[in-house]
């Protein structure tokens, strides 16, 4: 004997399967966008020298500021409560 609701989707499963997905392409690439942030090294643009800074940047990769060194700029996304994250 078969159960009759191993080939039956639920109302949900259905609709996700038309959608494609709960979020659109362009509300993923906003997602976390104003609550993220993450710092890598850039090279300074207001002088000419070689030395590199820590660069802030939003989730979508908007540089935001620039630092002398990392834990100021890990403690100014903070500040604005934003959550730093590592990118690797």
């Amino acid at each position: 004997m078969t159960n009759r609701t191993d080939n039956h989707h639920t109302k949900r499963d259905k609709q996700i399967a038309q959608d494609g997905g709960l979020l659109s392409n362009g509300d993923f690439a906003l997602l976390g966008i104003h609550d993220v942030a993450y710092i890598r090294q850039v090279p300074n643009t207001e002088d000419d020298s070689d030395k590199l800074v820590y660069g802030v940047f939003t989730a979508d990769g908007t540089h935001i500021a620039s630092f002398e060194n990392h834990a100021v700029a890990d403690a100014a996304i903070r500040q604005h409560d934003m959550e730093p994250r590592a990118v690797h």
